[in-house]
């Protein structure tokens, strides 16, 4: 036995109780009978990591089977490409939110409007970007709770008609120890969005305008104003049924949305999307942590399905094809369960995604 093995089976036998062995193309492969594998993993994982070795715990025929393999250093990342999309990115939701100001329905409703246009249209981005920093940062909040690496964010441009972005994506630089940690770095990031979406969103409410229904049908007339393409559940709420008594919203009115309730409406639609367990998306991360693979893919295509029927496809053809060449590779230790408060808080999820649930097409109900 070569010193890479002697020095990794002392320490693996120092961790669990070993049933039985075996050397696989100079990697060494354990069948353990230890129950409480949580804790005894985590202590596992940190010894090893040291000397550039990494575990893996798989459950394979009724057996709890732990593999020992050599630390890869993880690929060098050109920060430029950070900068470049996040550049990209400012300028999509900014041409986009020129789009929505540019039509001149505000001018018509608010003399003053045209005078403060930058300053509309600077708040629409900085909003923007409020919403999708939160998301982020909740990702990053629960990495560092774990000790975990990750990359700076890399942001998405998107189209005009949906804000301007399709939100971003961190890089795990470090692998996922576990159930828990998986959970909670895809259940935080869209929760604090989510609850950044309903304050942005309040914010423009408050900052929208009152007018009667007839001067909006004669601005739709003029191609100056246009109902939104969709509306998230959670901000139609807010408008019908906490605004419109706020403001004592007669029958016969309507509310036109200032940009910075379009920023919301952006938040929310992100989230709704960010929540459909399909794949490698949060709400994938959040079901693989309580399900096992064949599962989670299960899900994962009921989750495509439905971005089909409510008219997202092209984000439904990006989330299948993820799907059919790269499986969700699961935690490194994929034999602990998620832990009882975590799986208490999986309604969550699904609370969050019916909130924010937006459909293209008016036929579809759910």
């Amino acid at each position: 036995m070569d010193l890479f093995l002697v020095e990794v089976d002392e320490i693996v036998r120092k961790h669990f109780a070993v049933i039985d062995w075996k050397v696989q193309h100079g990697t060494l492969a354990y069948v353990i009978g230890d129950k409480d594998t949580k804790e005894r993993f985590l202590k596992l994982y940190l010894e090893l990591d040291k000397k550039s070795y990494i575990p893996i715990l798989r459950s394979e025929n009724g057996k709890k089977v732990l593999r020992i393999f050599r630390k890869q250093d993880p690929p060098k990342r050109n920060p430029l490409w950070n900068i470049a999309l996040l550049l990209a990115t400012i300028v999509t939701v900014a041409f986009a939110g020129y789009l929505f100001i540019a039509a001149g329905v505000y001018d018509v409703i608010d003399p003053t409007f045209s005078k403060y246009r930058a300053l509309h249209l600077l708040a629409y981005v900085a909003s923007i970007f409020f919403v999708l920093g939160i998301h982020e940062l909740g990702h990053k909040i629960a990495c560092m709770k774990h000790g975990l690496k990750s990359t700076p964010p890399y942001f998405i441009p998107g189209p005009p008609m949906i804000g301007g972005s399709l939100g971003a994506v961190m890089i795990q630089e470090t692998p996922i120890l576990n159930r828990d940690q998986l959970f909670d770095i895809g259940l935080l990031g869209p929760l604090l969005g989510f609850i950044a979406s309903i304050i942005v969103t309040f914010l423009g409410f408050s900052l929208s305008y009152v007018i009667p229904n007839e001067v909006i049908e004669a601005l739709s007339e003029q191609g100056l104003a246009s109902p939104l393409p969709a509306e998230p559940l959670l901000f139609t709420l807010i408008g019908t049924k906490v605004i419109a008594p706020l403001l004592r919203l007669e029958a016969d009115q309507a509310i036109l949305i200032h940009p910075i309730a379009f920023a919301g409406w952006v938040g929310m639609l992100i989230t709704f999307l960010n929540t459909l367990p399909a794949g490698q998306l949060d709400g994938g991360h959040v079901v693989r942590a309580a399900l096992d693979s064949k599962k989670h893919t299960i899900v994962s295509v009921i989750a495509i399905a439905v971005m089909v029927m409510t008219g997202f496809i092209m984000m439904a053809v990006v989330a299948l094809l993820i799907l059919t060449t790269r499986t969700h590779p699961g935690p490194l230790d994929d034999v602990s369960p998620l832990s009882s408060s975590r799986r208490a808080l999986l309604p969550l999820l699904l609370i969050i995604c019916g909130l924010c649930y937006t459909s293209l097409f008016d036929f579809v109900v759910f």
